[in-house]
């Protein structure tokens, strides 16, 4: 594949931008005044370019104007307010104005002055109160006594400091914040004065805005205070966090009544969520072997049959055009699932799923029904869940590959009905600060699978998935570190409905879709043909760098470099983790309402010879919507 046309193209696209994008000031006659430079003079802390932007006359003089006294006066100001927030609070900024014919400069002399130091001083706190104490006042407010003073962290700790008393129980508290310039030392002085008032306990606790009984009694269940607890501002947010997230309301206040003394009724309102969701979504996917056209309907009906049910619809079909002329592979996936609430006890879901498959893989066809019953529910905190469940599916194959002989037909149970019962477990650790785009975290789960008779199945095995992900973002760059590690083994009788695959936009990116697989080789009428029959030993692994470039308008746009290594075995046994398929590549986001529409390009760095998976292929193009991890 040549690139030329390409790249032909997007020279021209940026000849044309670059001149519809370009803010040429206007021509000037002769006489008219403009800007032509603004200086500064004596700055040492702060660079002249941190200082120029923002400024008015910044602008000014982009447009070629003539400098407006006023603005002079006004940008001064706001370097001095620059500094003051840095804690210089001794600065001193004076400007002048200089011409030279029409051309004319604005210099601001700037003295400096020597950085204030911190000294914190607080008041009106209680002599033994181990829970409101001096020490966890200072440890709330990021500055330190003798150590550089800055406006920010005085700014952003005010509500935090009150908010420690509140949940100390004084629920009427008050603080007197505020600065005090000490010009003698050089200290900015931090005054805390408390007024706290009586401690107080919760009071009568009343619920508006629910229809039915079952859903209060969840609701009630979700309240992380109780009538004569110890008041709390944090257990309100968090029982607000908790009732939202039984995704049955669009809103919901909860108000404190605090005109009783140290008694806080609370009134709990909420208004009904919508109890209908229709979604839609699709992609498509170019690569070297396939056109792939994706879609996904989903639909949702809360509290239906009963108010503590949800239920669920997913329906993902695909049809993929092979590029070798085959033909089109239809991939069709449904499911209905219905969740019930607070089975048995808070927190605690129930579910029935049920579905069917239709998938035209490269190697066979399989479908069948399918069916899950499971239970899932928090472990001591929101962030540790498990769900246990039990699985059943049946599966048959037909359209096989002819580069599959009736021995390894037989080798791979192509030729018998799959009845696939399963126990199953996960546990899951989630301390990502989003699940959709997350910056700084971990997450990892651990999957254990076992099938056999005692499940109603026909295969005995165990299946095992451990998965590591990580975030971390780089201070005052707007870049985010993302590494991920995922593994998988089979032991036992191997479901084909249980092989692991790789490759694709969400795994090893230098592969087409399901393509980092064994494979079976071989020349067909049509030439040769290499398939991929999957694997029971499976390794994923992928190191990104994910940036955000700008804007083109609303919409946000970042880009991202990524490694990716992986492989797939026939056996755990085979996995060789110092002969992985390595590739690298990057790829453009584009931030929209619906989540990141994502375009990625891997290139293959070793192993593209004609025994290894997908033979001869270098590259792979992805387009897809999500992160790929």
């Amino acid at each position: 594949m040549t690139n030329a046309p390409v790249a032909a193209r997007a020279l021209a696209l940026i000849a044309i931008a670059l001149p519809a994008c370009s803010h040429s000031p206007p021509p000037r006659h002769p006489g008219e005044e403009y800007l032509a430079a603004i200086d500064f003079e004596g700055n040492k802390a702060i660079k002249s370019s941190d200082l120029k932007t923002g400024l008015a006359l910044h602008r000014v003089q982009s447009l070629g104007s003539s400098p407006d006294p006023y603005l002079v006066t006004v940008d001064g100001d706001r370097i001095k307010g620059r500094y003051l927030r840095e804690g210089y609070l001794e600065v001193d900024v004076h400007s002048r104005v200089e011409r030279h014919g029409d051309a004319v400069t604005v210099i601001y002399k700037i003295d400096e002055g020597p950085r204030a130091v911190t000294k914190i001083v607080i008041g009106g706190l209680p002599a033994n109160d181990p829970q409101l104490t001096e020490a966890m006042v200072r440890k709330k407010i990021a500055l330190t006594d003798g150590k550089p003073f800055a406006y920010d962290p005085y700014d952003k700790a005010k509500e935090p400091l009150l908010g420690i008393a509140e949940d100390a129980g004084y629920a009427h508290a008050k603080l007197d914040a505020k600065v005090v310039v000490d010009r003698v030392n050089h200290q900015g002085v931090v005054t805390l004065v408390y007024d706290l008032g009586p401690k107080c306990h919760f009071g009568k606790i009343t619920i508006q805005g629910v229809k039915d009984a079952d859903l209060e009694d969840s609701v009630r269940a979700r309240l992380a205070f109780v009538t004569g607890q110890q008041f709390s501002a944090a257990a309100i947010a968090k029982s607000q966090r908790q009732i939202y997230a039984m995704q049955r309301f669009s809103t919901v206040r909860i108000l404190p009544d605090k005109s009783d003394g140290d008694t806080v009724d609370i009134h709990v309102s909420m208004s009904h969520a919508s109890a209908h969701e229709l979604s839609l979504g699709g992609g498509f996917g170019i690569d070297p072997a396939t056109y792939e056209v994706r879609g996904r309907v989903g639909y949702s009906q809360i509290g239906w049959p009963l108010p503590l049910y949800r239920f669920d619809f997913d329906g993902r079909p695909a049809y993929a055009l092979m590029r070798d002329g085959t033909g089109w592979e239809p991939r069709v996936r449904a499911i209905a699932t219905l969740t019930r609430m607070d089975l048995f006890h808070p927190y605690v879901n129930g579910l029935v799923e049920g579905g069917f498959d239709y998938m035209v893989l490269e190697s066979w066809t399989e479908y069948g029904p399918r069916m899950r019953l499971a239970m899932n529910s928090p472990i001591f905190t929101e962030h540790l869940k498990a769900e246990v469940g039990w699985s059943l599916q049946r599966f048959s194959f037909s359209h096989l590959t002819p580069l599959i002989d009736p021995t390894l037909a037989d080798d791979l149970r192509l030729t018998q009905t799959e009845l696939n019962g399963a126990f199953q477990q996960s546990v899951a650790l989630d301390y990502r600060d989003s699940q959709v785009e997350p910056h700084l975290g971990v997450y990892s789960e651990l999957k254990v699978s076992e099938g056999g008779p005692w499940a109603a199945g026909n295969l005995t095995y165990t299946e095992v998935v451990p998965e590591l992900r990580g975030y971390v973002p780089v201070p005052n760059t707007g870049i985010v570190l993302a590494a991920r590690a995922r593994y998988g083994a089979i032991f036992g009788a191997i479901p084909v409905s249980e092989r692991f695959f790789a490759g694709g936009s969400s795994s090893q990116r230098g592969f087409s879709e399901r393509r980092l697989s064994p494979t079976v080789s071989g020349m067909t009428m049509t030439g040769f043909l290499s398939e991929p029959i999957g694997g029971a030993g499976m390794f994923d692994s992928s190191l990104e760098m994910r940036a955000q470039i700008g804007k083109i308008r609303t919409v946000g746009v970042g880009g991202v470099v990524f490694f990716d290594a992986g492989d797939v075995t026939l056996t755990p046994a085979d996995l060789n983790f110092g002969n992985l398929n390595y590739a690298v590549g990057a790829g453009l986001r584009a931030f929209t309402i619906i989540g990141a529409v994502r375009f990625d390009f891997g290139y293959r760095l070793n192993r593209t010879g004609p025994m290894d998976p997908e033979p001869g292929s270098h590259y792979a193009f992805h387009l897809s919507l999500g992160e790929a991890f």
